[in-house]
Order: structure tokens, then C-alpha cells, then sequence
């Protein structure tokens, strides 16, 4: 019984170790992907005439910031040809998935408050922002 009881805490903290390091490697993870989809997106940023919102919190405020420019890619998708249209898919879906895991957080400022950028400065300081949060 001692036995059985031992293997069993045993497989217990083996699974709680895996969850809590595998969950840091879907963030990396998701950041790289990220930060590797927008490389290729770059290649349009001429072709794209529109101001948009351009957050720049702090990371405290991460999630919100990360929900800007997620409601942001949705106004590119008219804007952008139909060879990027996967790509910023992949980018939005990645940017969804990296919110859930981390916690959203208080006093930081509405989407709207941010200063509207073109997008070749928009890209770049998303760009930046994902690194950042790499480190």
C-alpha cells in the first residue's frame, strides 16, 4: 500500500512539474510565432494606408496591450492581399492564445486612449513589444 501511495505522489508532482514548465514553453513558444508571422507580414507594410491604434504599456499591462493590437489585425483583414490573409489569421489566433495565459490587468488604458500610427509603426512597435515579453 506504501508502496502504491509513493508511486502515486510520485506521478502526481511528474505531472504538476510538466504542467507548470510546459505552460512557460507555450509562451515562448507563442512569442516566437508570433514574432515570426509579423517578420512575413513586414513584407506588406508599403501596401497598407491605415492609422491604427498603437498601445504602449507597460508589461503590467500586457494583456490589455495585446488586445489592442488583436482588435487592430481585425481592421487590417480588409486591408491587406489575399497571400497575408493566413498569416494574419495565424497572428491573431497566436495573440488570442498568449491573452489567456496571462492575467489581465488593472488601471492600464482603453485601446481608443492610444495614439493612432501608420501601420509601419504600428508593426514595429507590436514587433518590439513581443520581444520584450520574450526576454
Amino acid at each position: 500500500m506504501m508502496c502504491k501511495l509513493l508511486i502515486f505522489s510520485c506521478i502526481s508532482a511528474v505531472m504538476l512539474m510538466t504542467a507548470v514548465y510546459g505552460a512557460s514553453l507555450s509562451k515562448a513558444h507563442l512569442l516566437r510565432a508570433l514574432i515570426s508571422d509579423l517578420k512575413l507580414l513586414e513584407k506588406s507594410k508599403d501596401k497598407i494606408h491605415l492609422d491604427l491604434y498603437t498601445a504602449n504599456e507597460k508589461q503590467e499591462c500586457s494583456w490589455q496591450t495585446l488586445d489592442c493590437y488583436l482588435t487592430e489585425m481585425g481592421t487590417l483583414e480588409n486591408e491587406i492581399e489575399d497571400e497575408d490573409v493566413d498569416n494574419l489569421r495565424n497572428i491573431k489566433k497566436n495573440l488570442q492564445s498568449l491573452m489567456d495565459l496571462i492575467p489581465q490587468g488593472t488601471g492600464c488604458k482603453i485601446c481608443e486612449a492610444n495614439d493612432k500610427k501608420k501601420f509601419p509603426a504600428f508593426h514595429q512597435d507590436l514587433s518590439n513589444f513581443l520581444k520584450s515579453m520574450l526576454k
